[in-house]
């Protein structure tokens, strides 16, 4: 499985729990890689919000984050959840 479906699927389970700020999904994801020792995963760390944008261009999941993209969201109040 490459790197950034790894990342997807991590993004995925830390939304199961119920909707998120981008920052608690960044937070989840590298605490399950370090907890974990996926660390061939935090390389692709830089391209998170890109794996949640994948996601929602396949209408998996959906944010109320005004903005071009989920890096641009960061900083912003919105919330991520699956659809």
């Amino acid at each position: 499985m490459s790197i950034n479906k790894e990342l997807e699927n991590l993004c995925w389970i830390a939304l199961e729990d119920g909707p998120k700020l981008k920052k608690e999904i960044n937070e989840f994801v590298v605490d399950y890689i370090l907890s974990n020792n996926l660390n061939h995963l935090i390389y692709g760390l830089n391209s998170l919000g890109f794996r949640l944008h994948g996601l929602k261009s396949k209408g998996k999941i959906s944010n109320t984050a005004n903005c071009k993209d989920a890096n641009e969201g960061l900083g912003k109040t919105g919330i991520w959840s699956i659809i």
